[in-house]
């Protein structure tokens, strides 16, 4: 009986090695400042024209013999987050926190728990040594983490030294706190390029619905925004870093889960999407 064997890339098992490099000073900056201006932003997404496969060879094994342990590991941290019951057939959308975590974080972990709803936050290496409790506590609630550089430098204008230093050091950290590598990433400013994106070699998460929250700071303002324009498979994009944006979640969450949505990790709507996230390509939505 032919067995079918899980290969992955040297590229994949690269974002275990470890770069170091002097640390660079924290410059957190708003992900959307000028993220207008980004020509990549893409308005329509359709699922049989754009083939999204993760950029690997993959295999999958039934013989127990043939899977490699290191492998298995990726794997693990892959889908740690992925412990809730999730039901493909009901809609959902996947909240996403950037350039945290901060004093407020831990408050929306709770409140998204109490809610049996998780989301992604996109932490800075930077943040994250300063919260390790709260980072740890991503995980133990089934939250995804996923890498946003470590101090928010703009990717494009980075040397590969610089570059490497800022992925490389902000998973061995998350690592460290929290036995959980980021499989995803999203760039400061959501900002990339083609030859980026393939040194980054991580799927790329971007945005449909942009709350401006950095901008208006309200939390009226912000629940506005989402409520009037969320549907099913939306990615939306907040900051954990400011108290409105906190308030606004506690509208956010009850409400949408009343309009039948399900609240779920990037990782949790690819999967039940049965769309396989592919390293080096950018994702703004993911539709049926």
């Amino acid at each position: 009986m032919a067995n079918r064997a899980l290969v992955i890339s040297l590229s994949l098992i690269m974002q275990l090695s470890i770069y170091t490099v002097q640390d660079v000073d924290a410059n957190i900056n708003s992900d959307t400042a000028d993220y207008s201006m980004n020509q990549e932003y893409s308005e329509s997404y359709d699922q049989q024209t754009d083939i999204l496969e993760f950029e690997t060879e993959i295999l999958i094994t039934t013989d127990e013999s043939l899977k490699n342990p290191e492998i298995e590991k990726i794997k693990t941290d892959i889908k740690q987050e992925s412990k809730r019951e999730i039901d493909p057939n009901k809609p959902m959308i996947a909240l996403t926190y950037d350039d945290g975590p901060s004093k407020y974080t831990k408050e929306i972990l709770d409140l998204l728990k109490e809610n049996n709803s998780a989301a992604t936050f996109f932490v800075l290496g930077s943040q994250a040594s300063k919260y390790e409790d709260t980072v740890k506590q991503m995980i133990e609630n089934g939250n995804q983490i996923g890498n946003h550089s470590y101090d928010h430098k703009r990717l494009t204008l980075l040397n590969d030294e610089e570059l490497y230093d800022q992925i490389n050091k902000t998973d061995n950290l998350i690592y460290e706190i929290a036995m959980y590598r980021p499989f995803v990433m999203r760039p400061p400013y959501g900002s990339t390029t083609e030859a980026l994106k393939e040194k980054i070699q991580k799927p790329i998460i971007n945005w449909s619905i942009d709350t401006r929250d950095w901008e208006s700071r309200n939390a009226e303002t912000i629940t506005k925004i989402i409520c009037e324009n969320v549907k099913d498979g939306d990615i939306i994009l907040m900051h954990d870093l400011y108290e409105s944006s906190l308030e606004a979640s506690k509208k956010v969450i009850p409400e949408l889960i009343n309009r039948g949505y399900q609240l779920v990790t990037i990782s949790e709507l690819s999967e039940s999407r049965e769309i396989i996230l592919r390293a080096g390509q950018t994702y703004y939505k993911i539709y049926k």
